[in-house]
């Protein structure tokens, strides 16, 4: 079956290219038998049609009153963040066309990649990039098709009545948009950190990277050949660097705009929860609060993913450094390869891209950052919420 014909890079990502292209977010075509990139007729209307989307759903979502609560810190707080969304969504399939030369270009660079490490033994599982791709594809569908079903058919409350079926038909699209995207870009950093992992593994099994390790692990080759495999290592990693660094360039305005917007819908859901069951008597608020809830953590699933991911590559990033120091303490070489081995340190030090979004590194310690200012941001609401409730007693 030709969707589970995985044979490079390009098949492993088709899946949630084609949910993205399906709705909008990649204007361009990939020809996968070719491996080219193109832009027809069809994807010039596809644009214009996406754009036209998010401008009609912004508008409706300007005029439209989101007073589902009686507070006016938190009905200010979802009008935001909703139309901040939709902004979003129009950001993005803008961006993508300007930056879809170079997001292909890195794609053909870890093909590029796939075919040393192939020449050299290692060969990538395909079918498992592609495995996650349509994980990452469905589950964001599921669940939004879930929650828009529960939203407007089930639960039925004021604020969903209001909209028509093309209304909820271009919201859709825009929640589709913002998570779809988010599963392509998590995609793409697990595409490269297994690379990056398949590298260090090479250099482990060829150069002594332990003390239990045999120091002449190499010396069943000649001169040439283990200069040759050196060359190779740093081919491989300057080739991945370049990835990182056009991965910054074509996804951190989007994951910064990205994650704004999920910060303040999931600080905003959080706050509209603790708000609802503050409440003595039981109303739609409740239903409402857990539904925006449900989107908050969906949104904020987003930010630890791709700081999750992102951390991973920055990390097996360092690991080929620290693998390659390694190779030179446990190691016995003849002068010409201890040469280019130290050569190989020089440049992987002065090459260390990381992943990032403008403003900050994707580490761990980001996330710890994000929590605690999640946390504090909702006892100032909910102090705010306290005094406001006092005032009106």
């Amino acid at each position: 079956m030709k969707w589970f014909s995985v044979d490079s890079v390009y098949d492993s990502v088709r899946p949630v290219y084609r949910a993205g292209k399906l709705i909008g977010i990649f204007t361009h075509t990939i020809d996968f038998e070719r491996q080219v990139l193109s832009t027809n007729t069809r994807d010039q209307v596809l644009l214009v049609v996406a754009i036209l989307m998010d401008v009609y759903a912004l508008t409706v979502s300007t005029r439209v009153s989101y007073s589902f609560s009686n507070s006016i810190l938190l009905n200010v707080g979802i009008y935001c963040s909703v139309n901040l969304g939709i902004i979003i969504s129009l950001s993005i399939s803008l961006c993508n066309r300007f930056v879809v030369g170079r997001m292909f270009r890195m794609f053909k660079t870890l093909d590029g990649v796939d075919q040393i490490l192939k020449r050299d033994g290692y060969r990538l599982n395909h079918q498992l990039n592609h495995l996650l791709s349509c994980i990452y594809m469905a589950v964001p569908i599921l669940v939004n098709f879930f929650l828009m079903i529960s939203t407007f058919f089930i639960v039925q409350d004021q604020s969903s009545q209001q909209f028509t079926a093309t209304e909820m038909v271009v919201f859709l699209r825009s929640s589709l948009v913002f998570t779809i995207f988010g599963s392509y870009i998590t995609v793409a950093l697990t595409t490269i950190y297994m690379r990056f992992r398949a590298l260090n593994k090479m250099i482990s099994e060829k150069f002594p990277t332990t003390r239990t390790a045999d120091p002449y692990k190499h010396s069943n080759s000649s001169v040439t050949e283990v200069g040759g495999i050196v060359r190779c290592i740093g081919d491989i990693h300057e080739r991945l660097s370049e990835t990182i660094v056009d991965f910054n360039y074509c996804f951190a305005l989007q994951i910064l705009l990205m994650m704004a917007s999920a910060f303040g819908y999931t600080l905003f859901s959080i706050f509209g929860l603790i708000h609802a069951f503050s409440q003595v008597e039981e109303d739609e608020s409740h239903q409402v609060s857990m539904n925006n809830m449900v989107y908050g953590c969906i949104y904020l699933s987003f930010i630890i993913q791709v700081v999750v991911a992102g951390s991973l590559v920055t990390k097996e990033c360092k690991r080929t450094v620290i693998f390659v120091h390694k190779a030179v303490c446990y190691g016995y070489y003849d002068m010409p390869i201890l040469l280019q081995i130290k050569f190989l340190s020089q440049q992987l030090r002065s090459v260390a891209p990381r992943v990032s979004c403008l403003l900050f590194d994707f580490e761990w310690p980001f996330l710890v950052s994000v929590a605690a200012t999640l946390v504090m941001h909702v006892v100032i609401l909910v102090q705010f919420d306290l005094s406001i409730i006092a005032n009106k007693v």
